[in-house]
């Protein structure tokens, strides 16, 4: 049996649960006596020892010891050992700080010597769980931690720990000599003792008042205003507290030190902020105040530099704590591992012999028995065979594994009790339970992981264990272990619970075990476990599930949805998100082909194609196997992809619809913050079964066969983009049979290519048809046999479809081709079209209603006619062509070129303008004329259109295109510029010029050249004229600019401004060299206009003189036109001379005598 290969008795008792304020003789000397000490434990008492050593006798500010380790590391099992050993009572004769100082190897001369250094100096150390010594509620208060050191501070001075003010009420009587009366005189008066009565002190106070009054001598009243006033008054401050533990220590021998213990502070302030700052503050406190006398060593789950890091604020406000705890003592699961080997699973000799024996026989299958795979972290395994008896009945992988599970169901508040230290629990206690358990077994049987759970049943909260216990009642004892075993495993991120890892935690032994069969067990239990509810399935892994968990999945599975939802996620995964493809490029033609994208035989993506890609689905109700699958491509035409059936598939695939589902529908109303929580795992989760369900599809359709005409495809690639492709390269080979006539690629640059060949290339024959092309002309001259009109729109629909499938590009470059070959016509409104109309016909999707006919053949002679009768009109044009086509395209170019330029000369209203209208006229019957027309017409149209040719177009167009309409042209421009210079010109020539312009056509005769010497003669008179006129007016305007400079206030103006009464006479003098009307000028320099610029030129004088130059007033001006005697028309004798001159003499002389001047 197991037990007897253990040296000590493993059912012996042991302390397993580690507790603070567990301090019974008995259990002092047990715990130091069996204390095991490990290499790195032993590393830590050297560092801690060393400081503390160090310092004794002086001062420091290093009075700060941080013991971090996750649970079963030991932490709290140092700090009470580290108590002990500095309080160093005496138990069974032995001082536990000697007991304990033998268990140091005798050549670690250092540590030995600092460790009785510490002994022989005087301590007192104050052990305690903060947590449990902390009174209810406190911790909402900043200071609650402060609250806590002065009431184990008190406790242990003997004061009252509850009400701090009744601690400092006996303080105070015991520093005045006083506390020793005062409590027999209470045992006097109340019959009890005072450490009994503060327990009921408000019963108590009358006695309380009576006892005070007597050893302080003062009335009752005044004691109990006394007592009152120490409930009113009492606070408390670090700086307080610090003060009162100098105090203590002073009463003390020399270098006396007074230690705080702290077990699980860091759990105890967590992510507390102000709390961390009450420990800093307390800590830097005793450091200052007491000189390094008082200590303070905690406890936490985390380091120190953990805690605070894990904080942002604290990064930034408790920088000063790490200094604080200088000494940080971090123990890991090595040091845990390493205690139970030694305390608890070592081995006789013959224990190791025997399991040395069974390890050399299982050796070699034990990496097949106990592994971990899929990304799960690689647990330790046994390294040798010395390894394994050190740990069996164990496993090495458990002892991590079970940290990270006690870690995580910790961080969950899985555990009983007010902020529940997971250190409570001793990995040493649960790993004893186990190991009793299975000591019965037969060597070989080894602990499977469910029964850590049993080790941890008796912390875990009430309603968890009810809601395991009442699984496990009614599922068969193994599911129970697999319950347990998730559980356990629930909270750890890196632990992947499949299958295959599940199994490892259950194996029971390691001889002659059936892995599979194992496996098959646990595949049951999970499917039963699982329709239970009691855990969930996500993708491959499995959890276990809450109570809220538990009725969260149940809403789920209860969740309607329609079978059309369901397919409508398949169908977007399917098409949407793996196959990808929209259209199927054909590699031959580099065209894209819509399909239709059918999910068992319904169309779920666009519309009906010839195209059709059938994914059969495991929802199909339909059980097709292989021959079912070859006979259904038969009837069907297009591909038919089959993916395999599966339950799991199908059942993972409804639920994660009905989640998708639920958890919107769920957060719309009231929840709680836990089942928020929940909600948002379960959506985390369910993205995962999304992520497996989409790669299981993508592995479905990447094995999956393809069927189609009655065959299996033989396609080899498992890429799905290029298997999909290669399939339908078959398919539409398949469909469109007649696709390999067109011989190339065609773009739409091709039909302006076709297009601009010369006729001269093509031969017009049948024989010059490509396949392609003799299909599609055949086509058209059968349909219209069956006087049917076809046209772009129907050509590219018949011939896009099965059997030819070609594309828009190659249909329009075979219309284009077989029009070049002579071979259709295209019209609009019966109108043939030219070149450059097909083109836009062709490249244009509005104009694909344009007709499409076969080509009517003309008589040789009419061509050569027609010719003969266009080469004389368009002397300047090629009609050399044997094309119809050609020769009909130059006719209509020249005569569009000919109409055009007579429309564009109209619009530069000539006179003669009518000329124009009529070559439009004669012309526009030729433009009208169609293929079929032209050659039938142009006989019967030829006298008319050479006549016009002779007596009209020639005449007209050489007129409008040479020299003789610029003349005509430099005359118009010469009238209508001097209109007002031509009553001046006195020459016979004017009349010539004047005459041109009435002409009705002045494109016959010799009218022009007379013109062009009428113009010369002219122009020749008129211009010495306009310059002299031009010179007359010059001299006028520059006199009156000398009289204003000769201005006798002229020179006041400043020098400066001078030019604005000068300058605007200039610019008259400029305006009048650049103008050449004759009338302008005279009317700018007549007498009127130049008095009206002398005056504006005085005017501005005055304007511009400054105000403190002193000038005559200014005189007003009148004009001697209005001097003028007004009371004869004529002036017939010299009698009416001399009474005018007299007459103008008086109104002279009366104007300036009222001091005007006289403008001439």
């Amino acid at each position: 049996m197991i037990e007897k290969l253990f040296k000590k008795d493993i059912h012996r008792n042991i302390e397993g649960v580690v507790k603070a304020d567990n301090t019974t003789d008995e259990a002092v000397f047990n715990e130091v006596d069996e204390y095991v000490i490990t290499n790195d434990l032993n590393k830590k008492l050297d560092e801690f020892f060393g400081e503390y050593s160090a310092t004794i006798g002086k001062s420091t500010q290093n009075i700060g010891v941080w013991i971090s380790g996750h649970f079963g590391s030991g932490k709290s099992h140092l700090l009470k050992i580290l108590s002990y050993i500095l309080t160093n009572k005496r138990e069974h004769s032995d001082l536990i700080g000697e007991l304990f100082l033998e268990k140091i190897d005798t050549d670690d001369f250092e540590l030995k010597a600092n460790i009785e250094k510490a002994l022989v100096t005087p301590s007192e150390t104050i052990l305690f769980n903060i947590d449990q010594k902390s009174d209810i509620g406190s911790k909402n208060q900043d200071d609650a931690i402060l609250g806590v050191f002065m009431k184990v501070f008190n406790e242990m001075r003997g004061y009252y720990p509850k009400f701090g003010y009744i601690a400092k009420f006996e303080s105070d009587l015991d520093k005045r000599g006083k506390f020793d009366s005062f409590k027999a005189k209470f045992q006097e008066l109340s019959g009890e003792s005072w450490e009994s009565g503060r327990e009921t002190i408000f019963l108590e106070s009358d006695n309380l008042a009576k006892a005070l009054s007597s050893v302080d001598d003062i009335s009752q009243e005044s004691a109990k205003d006394l007592i009152d006033r120490y409930e009113e008054n009492y606070s408390l401050s670090i700086e307080e507290f610090a003060n009162e533990v100098k105090e203590y220590i002073q009463t003390k021998e020399k270098d006396f030190r007074l230690v705080f213990f702290v077990d699980e502070v860091g759990q105890y302030i967590g992510d507390n902020t102000k709390l961390m700052l009450n420990l800093q503050t307390i800590v830097e406190t005793l450091a200052t105040v007491c000189n390094g006398q008082a200590w303070v060593i905690v406890t936490s789950q985390s380091a120190v530099d953990m805690l605070v890091n894990a904080n942002s604020q604290m990064q930034n406000d408790f920088s000063k704590i790490m200094g604080r705890f200088k000494v940080k003592l971090n123990l890991t699961s090595q040091n845990a591992n390493e205690v139970i080997q030694k305390r608890l699973l070592e081995k006789t000799d013959g224990g190791n012999s025997d399991l040395g024996v069974i390890y050399n026989k299982v050796k070699n299958s034990l990496s097949s028995i106990i592994h971990f795979s899929d990304r799960s972290r690689q647990y330790q395994n046994y390294k040798d065979g010395e390894h394994f008896a050190l740990v069996y009945p164990f496993v090495p992988y458990q002892m991590d594994l079970f940290q990270s599970c006690i870690t995580g169901l910790s961080a969950h508040s899985v555990f009983q009790g007010k902020h529940q230290s997971t250190g409570e629990r001793s990995m040493l206690d649960v790993v004893q339970n186990i190991a009793k358990r299975i000591s019965s077994e037969t060597i070989g049987a080894i602990a499977t992981f469910d029964m850590f759970f049993d080790g941890l049943s008796s912390i875990i909260r009430g309603d968890v264990q009810t809601q395991i216990q009442k699984a496990t009642d009614t599922l068969e004892p193994f599911e129970s272990k697999v319950l347990k075993t998730l559980f356990m495993i629930k909270y750890v991120k890196e632990f992947t619970p499949n299958i295959d890892n599940i199994t490892t935690l259950l194996v029971g032994t390691i001889i002659d075990i059936d892995i599979s069969d194992l496996k098959k067990q646990v595949q049951s239990a999970l499917n039963t476990l699982i329709n239970q509810t009691y855990i969930q399935k996500v993708g491959e892994q499995y959890e276990f599930l809450t109570d809220v968990e538990k009725d969260i999945e149940k809403e789920i599975k209860s969740t309607d949805v329609e079978n059309s939802e369901i397919v409508s996620v398949l169908v977007s995964w399917i098409y949407d998100d793996i196959i990808k493809i929209n259209k199927i490029r054909y590699a031959p033609n580099k065209q894209n082909y819509p399909f239709a994208r059918k999910l068992d035989d319904t169309i779920v993506k666009g519309r009906e194609e010839e195209l059709v890609l059938n994914i059969i689905t495991p929802l199909n109700s339909q059980d097709y196997d292989e021959e079912r699958l070859i006979h259904k491509s038969l009837a069907d035409s297009g591909l038919i992809l089959a993916l395999p059936g599966s339950y799991d598939f199908s059942s993972d695939l409804e639920l994660w619809v009905k989640t998708n589902k639920y958890i919107p529908q769920k957060q719309g109303g009231g929840v709680s913050d836990n089942e928020k929580n929940l909600l948002f795992n379960k959506s985390n989760d369910n993205n995962k079964r999304r992520e497996k369900l989409q790669n299981n599809l993508k592995d479905f359709i990447s094995e999956a066969k393809i069927y189609h005409n009655g065959k299996v495809l033989e396609i080899t690639t498992k890429d799905v983009k290029t298997k999909i492709e290669n399939a339908f390269e078959t398919l539409i080979t398949s469909t469109y049979t007649y696709i390999g006539l067109l011989p190339k690629v065609y773009e739409e640059r091709d039909i302006s290519v076709v297009l601009n060949q010369s006729d001269d290339l093509l031969t017009g024959s049948d024989d010059a048809l490509s396949p392609a092309e003799q299909e599609m002309y055949t086509y058209i001259r059968r349909q219209k046999a069956s006087h049917k009109t076809l046209t772009i729109s129907d050509l590219l629909e018949y011939f896009s479809v099965r059997p030819y499938g070609w594309y828009q590009n190659a249909i329009l470059t075979q219309i284009a081709s077989m029009y070049m070959k002579q071979k259709v016509d295209l019209k609009q409104n019966s109108t043939p079209l030219n070149k450059k109309e097909i083109l836009a016909a062709l490249t244009n999707n509005r104009q694909f209603n344009t007709i499409v006919a076969p080509r009517v053949e003309v008589d040789a002679n009419k061509i050569k006619k027609t010719k003969e009768t266009l080469t004389e009109l368009y002397p300047n044009a090629s009609f050399n062509s044997t094309s119809t086509r050609e020769i009909y395209d130059v006719c209509q170019s020249e005569t569009t070129k000919l109409i055009s330029a007579c429309r564009n000369f109209m619009n530069l209203n000539y006179p003669f303008n009518d000329v124009f209208q009529e070559i439009i006229d004669v012309l526009t019957p030729l433009e009208k004329l169609t293929t079929d027309t032209l050659f039938d017409e142009i006989p019967n149209m030829e006298d008319d259109l050479l006549d016009a040719k002779d007596d009209l177009i020639d005449p007209v167009m050489e007129f409008m295109n040479g020299d003789k309409r610029k003349i005509y042209d430099s005359v118009k421009k010469f009238i209508d510029e001097n209109s007002n210079n031509l009553r001046y010109i006195d020459s016979p020539q004017k009349a010539v010029i004047e005459t041109l312009l009435t002409l009705e056509k002045p494109y016959n005769g010799n009218t022009i050249p007379k013109a062009k010497q009428a113009l010369k003669d002219v122009e020749e008179w008129l211009q010495p004229l306009i310059e002299q006129t031009r010179a007359e007016a010059i001299t006028k305007i520059e006199a009156v600019i000398k009289e204003l400079q000769e201005n006798e206030n002229f020179e006041k103006i400043p020098r400066e401004d001078r030019y604005k009464v000068i300058r605007p006479r200039q610019e008259l003098i400029e305006t009048i060299k650049h103008t050449s009307s004759i009338d302008t000028i005279k009317q700018r320099s007549n007498a009127d206009a130049l008095a009206d610029e002398l005056n504006r030129g005085l005017e501005k004088i005055f304007e511009l003189i400054p105000q403190d130059v002193i000038v005559p007033p200014k005189q007003d001006t009148v004009r001697i036109a209005k001097l003028t005697p007004r009371n004869k028309l004529t002036l017939k004798n010299s009698d009416d001379v001399n009474e005018y001159i007299e007459k103008l003499k008086e109104n002279l002389l009366n104007e300036i005598g009222n001091g005007k001047q006289v403008l001439l």
